[in-house]
């Protein structure tokens, strides 16, 4: 049977880091990619491979940021895809910013990336696109509140978040 259990794994060492350092964000949609073993090595948009030029880079603040995959399964349906969801936190509230997130906020087939603290790279919506698909900002209230905002970057897809080789997203 294909989907037949292959491995186990062992209890790791714990040298773990949480949280999300980076997201890179390029247009899509995906139209073609090389996987093995779980880890995309090369994607590409249009019929081009991606390169680091593609990809928009936006820093995030220690400790805010976060990437959730959740696997929904329905044994009464057959069914199964996972939800990514992608927390990007930013500082200050400015115009540039604000043009971006309209952007996203049209865009249907992003292709998302995040570095976690491992220095690990993950996919969002590599198959489907990503979309923004919540989002607040605020000006804080107390001189020490936050003057940004936080968006949610979601993608829904059949396949669970591929690892990404670095040298597609940064040189």
């Amino acid at each position: 049977m294909a989907c037949d259990i292959t491995s186990g794994w062992n209890i790791d060492c714990k040298d773990s880091s949480g949280g999300v350092i980076a997201i890179f964000i390029a247009n899509g949609p995906v139209d073609g990619f090389t996987e093995s073993n779980g880890v995309l090595t090369a994607v590409t948009v249009g019929g081009t491979p991606l390169a680091p030029a593609d990809f928009f880079k936006f820093e995030v603040p220690k400790q805010t940021s976060s990437l959730t995959e959740t696997v929904n399964a329905s044994t009464e349906n057959g069914t199964c895809f996972y939800q990514q969801d992608l927390i990007l936190v930013f500082n200050k509230l400015e115009a540039a910013k604000r043009n971006q997130i309209a952007l996203m906020a049209q865009n249907e087939n992003m292709f998302v990336v995040a570095k976690d603290g491992n220095d690990k790279y993950w996919s969002v919506g590599l198959e489907r696109g990503a979309s923004l698909t919540a989002g607040s900002l605020t000006s804080g209230t107390a001189y020490g509140d936050r003057n940004g905002g936080e968006l949610t970057l979601t993608g829904l897809e059949s396949s669970p978040m591929f690892e990404v080789t670095s040298t597609i997203v940064e040189a």
